[in-house]
């Protein structure tokens, strides 16, 4: 297949496309990625990437490392602020959509690897009207709810048009696979797509520590917890906070939170008005190499997000890569991530939001981590059995071909 990607982010931006994109091309196909310039997440242009030559020579450079074809086209950098990120929104939205004439005409199928904004997916849908050809979506964010956050309101004026946009665009899809299964009633019932044009297939995460011994090298009779990722306002890390001021100043516990974010200042602030400096403490953000000597602190992992909307439902790719240290894992979360520790039998959750039933399975951990012995392997069992590249690429390749067929 001759397949073209259309996504707003991509490498050296650290996203799962970064995998899937080579994969493909090691399957035998011809892929060519239309993106933006990689400014996310700090809205600073990646060196080599500050003009028009130096942008190409380092698209020919990857090119002959993955066999990837990688357009980038011009956007304003996303700042600091709510109306440069509209802008960024916007811009690569138009620049984008100029792209696809410059295009050639014979892509077998376009794959839309949907985060937000969801005005990224406007070349996908031009291309389309050029060419007849068919659009699969991978949804990782969903829309329009998403754009509550932007708008801090559902019941801003602008959700409107931001609806009927979103409406428009999911429409024009062939076939949408959603990584979280509530997703699929609301695209229905908001956006209008059929059921029968929808389908289920969960981020894979990377492998790496599925065999490492993650184990703690030295015992220190302490239960340590750890949070690792992005410290958004989403992601509720107060939570956690509020759980550990439930256990108080215990010295047979602590929490470990690696990650940066918009929220960390009022995190750590949140930790000294509560006392908790010594139970509580943060490492900023970590190079993917590193991270395993920091799951080898941890006896237990921490998993979080809002629950007030659909956006909740969703399934983090932070909790597969969780499943593969082999440790128990505990959340405060809805939707697909509570079934999936649930089914997988790897920990135990409470519902988003619910400090209170945090703070107990915590405690219940310290002071019965036996209750819990069997939860690491039963994670990488179950990552092993649904959240491999392998596993994904199998089923993505699949659905690919379906359509790719269907228009031959």
């Amino acid at each position: 297949m001759k397949i073209l990607i259309v996504s707003q982010y991509y490498y050296p931006e650290q996203f799962q496309i970064n995998d899937i994109a080579p994969k493909l091309v090691k399957r035998g196909h011809e892929v060519t990625v239309l993106c933006g310039l990689p400014n996310y997440p700090k809205g600073v242009l990646f060196k080599g990437f500050d003009d028009k030559k130096s942008t190409e020579i380092k698209e020919k450079e990857y090119f002959e490392q993955t066999g990837v074809c990688v357009i980038h086209v011009n956007q304003v950098l996303r700042g600091r602020n709510p109306l440069r990120l509209v802008m960024n929104y916007f811009t690569f939205a138009c620049n984008s959509k100029k792209e696809v004439y410059m295009l050639p005409s014979d892509f077998d199928v376009v794959f839309c690897y949907q985060l937000s904004p969801i005005t990224s997916m406007y070349a996908a849908m031009e291309y389309k009207k050029l060419y007849g050809t068919p659009i699969l979506f991978y949804t990782l964010d969903l829309w329009p709810v998403s754009a509550e956050s932007i708008l801090k309101s559902e019941k801003n004026p602008l959700m409107l048009p931001v609806t009927r946009m979103s409406q428009k665009l999911y429409q024009s899809a062939d076939r949408i696979l959603v990584t979280s299964r509530p997703f699929i009633d609301y695209i229905e019932r908001v956006n209008g797509v059929e059921r029968e044009r929808m389908g289920y297939l969960p981020q894979h995460a990377g492998d790496t520590m599925l065999e490492m011994n993650l184990l703690k090298e030295v015992e220190n009779g302490c239960a340590d917890f750890m949070f690792a990722g992005n410290l958004g306002k989403g992601q509720r890390i107060d939570v956690i906070i509020s759980a550990a001021a439930e256990l108080g100043n215990r010295t047979d516990y602590k929490v470990h939170i690696v990650g940066d974010g918009s929220m960390r200042e009022m995190l750590e602030k949140m930790v000294k008005e509560k006392g908790l400096e010594r139970n509580v403490v943060f490492y900023g953000n970590q190079k993917r190499d590193d991270m395993p000597s920091f799951y080898k602190k941890a006896d237990a992992l921490l998993i979080t997000l809002r629950g007030n909307n659909e956006v909740g439902n969703t399934m983090p790719g932070k909790l597969q890569m969780y499943m593969t240290t082999g440790k128990p894992i505990f959340g405060s979360i809805n939707g697909a991530a509570n079934e999936v520790i649930k089914e997988a039998k790897c920990g135990a959750c409470v519902q988003a939001g619910d400090y209170k039933g945090l703070a107990e399975l915590m405690r219940t951990y310290i002071e019965e981590p036996e209750k819990y012995k069997d939860c690491g392997y039963n994670a990488r069992h179950y990552f092993k059995e649904h959240f491999t590249l392998e596993h994904y690429m199998n089923e993505l390749e699949h659905e690919l071909q379906v359509l790719c067929d269907k228009r031959h």
